[in-house]
């Protein structure tokens, strides 16, 4: 109904009531006329000013049943008025929204009607347990959309009375949850995957090997405890790093020559296998095996590369070695081989050799035998004519003639028992200033005018070395030094409790440079000596009797100033 109707009908009522009453004003005099319409104008005016107070009162009211309709409307979750049967008594806009059906539509329906099959009994209990306590306790429940499909909600509410027909009635909030819950499964998820990964460290941390997981942007990931310990960083300092601008050294390779160039390969995955040194924290490089396997997502997109390294530095040392060690053996090979060639050819000229020796025997024994031959006519000679005083000069020849036979000879069988290793070595102590006192004396009978032999000792007199042994190695080095030199000879001794160093030093021819290597061989002689007697077999015979009592020998020679040679023999018993 219009407001100027209800106006109208009110004025009609108002007109019946006065004409009604007309006869009661009838009999009225001026004065009571004019009171009464006084009060009738007051009367007026109060009735007037009422009405425009419930005018105010009716907007006020209409404005806040505006804003309670709007909350209840526009609320951002569902709200549903319920009776005790489930029927939807009231609901509003974002309640209609959810379930994607107009308001019209809703009014007096069930809301099983919008419930997901096998979900009414759980409705039906939560109300029925709510209008017995009072309090519809949340709870969760797959609601249908009309054309989205089906959503979770979650429903809570309380028990209150509607005031127009005084029943109980269930206020139920309405909100969907689906987000929430697949936020809930990811983060369960997550925290699942986490476990998972943590559990992984774990069994990667035990490897043996290095293990990190790289992204597309070479960023380590993930890397294990080896890794760590290998590079020499705390796992917080490796995590987010460029695993090639910080970790890897390119000296053999670059990074694009890493990358796998394949036209059928997966755009930014590494190749298979390479070899490289990394960059320690200790500065210290070490060469890597490394193993690539890149990972895809359902879309066959790589997300990321697999790493698995192994530390080869020892084992490629060791191939190194080995490699050494194979070429060193297929060199000795060679020169094993050689020295049996060499060892054939010399065969094949023993013959001559010995020839040789014979002839250089015959040569030494010839000299001394005709000079003793001589000498001895001679004496008998100056002795018929008894001229004995020519007789000492030629007895002394006799006698060097002599030693000079004993000497081949002894030289002959010293090489020979050191050749066959029946030479016995018997020590024994004994002073050796006196043992070279008498050494200096045996060869008095062949210094000349102009020759002294001078023995320098330092340190203890005391040795313990066999003593015959001792002697054949100064014979013949002492005799070498007088018989190549026209000065004097020095012999300069050192004795602690480990050693025994001697020195016989000579001025005299010396001995080519080029000979040097050849010096202790068997019959060797140097070229500016040949005119001096001699067989060659002195040295080579105080090389193998040096070696035979643990010792060295040494020497330096120069042409025109004398030569040098130094013993060194061990004293332990």
């Amino acid at each position: 109904m219009s407001k100027s109707s209800a106006e109208s009908k009110l004025r009609a009522k108002a007109e019946k009531i006065i004409s009604e009453k007309t006869d009661l004003i009838k009999d009225l005099t001026l004065e009571e006329s004019q009171s009464l319409l006084h009060e009738l104008e007051v009367h007026q005016l109060e009735l007037e000013m009422q009405n425009e107070e419930l005018r105010e009162t009716q907007h006020r009211l209409e404005e806040s049943r505006d804003q309670y309709t709007d909350l209840f409307d526009f609320a951002p979750i569902g709200y549903i008025v319920l009776n005790e049967r489930a029927e939807i008594k009231n609901i509003n806009l974002t309640g209609c929204d959810l379930l994607g059906i107009e308001r019209s539509f809703v009014i007096g329906k069930p809301l099983s009607a919008y419930i997901s099959k096998g979900q009414s009994r759980n409705l039906f209990l939560n109300l029925r347990k709510a209008f017995e306590t009072g309090l519809l306790p949340s709870f969760e429940i797959e609601m249908k959309h009309k054309s989205k499909g089906n959503f979770m909600a979650l429903l809570q509410g309380v028990i209150t009375k509607d005031q127009k027909n005084k029943t109980a009635v269930c206020r139920v909030s309405l909100s969907d949850i689906t987000e929430l819950k697949k936020a809930e499964a990811l983060q369960i998820s997550h925290e699942s995957l986490q476990k998972e990964k943590e559990k992984i460290q774990q069994y990667l941390n035990l490897a043996p090997v290095v293990f990190l997981l790289i992204d597309t942007e070479y960023k380590v990931q993930m890397i294990n405890k080896k890794g760590c310990e290998l590079l020499g960083y705390k796992r917080q300092e490796i995590i987010g790093k460029h695993w090639f601008g910080n970790f890897i050294n390119f000296e053999n390779h670059d990074k694009v020559s890493l990358i796998d160039q394949s036209r059928h390969k997966i755009k930014g995955s590494l190749i298979p296998y390479f070899e490289s040194y990394i960059k320690c924290g200790n500065n210290e490089s070490r060469l890597m095996s490394w193993t690539n396997v890149a990972l895809l997502d359902n879309h066959k997109q790589h997300i990321g590369t697999l790493i698995a390294g192994e530390d080869v530095t020892e084992r490629k040392k060791l191939e190194l070695r080995k490699q050494k060690y194979t070429e060193e053996l297929e060199q000795l090979v060679e020169e094993r081989t050689k020295e049996l060639k060499e060892a054939l050819a010399k065969e094949k000229n023993i013959n001559e050799m010995k020839s040789a020796f014979v002839s250089m025997a015959s040569h030494e024994f010839r000299t001394p035998l005709t000079s003793i031959l001589s000498s001895t006519f001679l004496i008998k000679r100056y002795n018929d004519m008894k001229e004995y005083a020519k007789e000492r000069r030629h007895i002394e020849r006799i006698k060097s003639s002599v030693h000079q036979l004993t000497s081949v000879l002894e030289d002959f069988l010293s090489i020979d028992k050191l050749e066959r290793g029946i030479v016995a070595i018997k020590k024994e102590t004994f002073d050796l200033n006196e043992f070279i006192a008498e050494i200096i004396e045996d060869f008095e009978w062949m210094l000349t005018e102009n020759q002294k032999i001078k023995h320098v000792p330092k340190g203890s007199a005391e040795v313990f070395l066999d003593k015959k042994i001792l002697r054949n190695i100064l014979l013949n080095l002492v005799s070498n030094a007088i018989k190549y030199s026209e000065t004097d000879v020095k012999i300069r001794s050192f004795v602690n409790k480990k050693v025994l160093k001697i020195v016989v030093e000579d001025k005299g021819l010396g001995i080519p440079e080029k000979e040097h290597k050849d010096l202790f061989k068997k019959f060797f002689r140097a070229k500016n000596v040949a005119h001096i007697q001699g067989i060659g077999l002195g040295l080579s015979i105080v090389k193998h009797y040096v070696r035979l009592l643990g010792g060295t020998i040494m020497f330096s020679s120069k042409m025109g100033e004398g030569s040098t040679f130094e013993l060194v023999l061990p004293l332990q018993p």
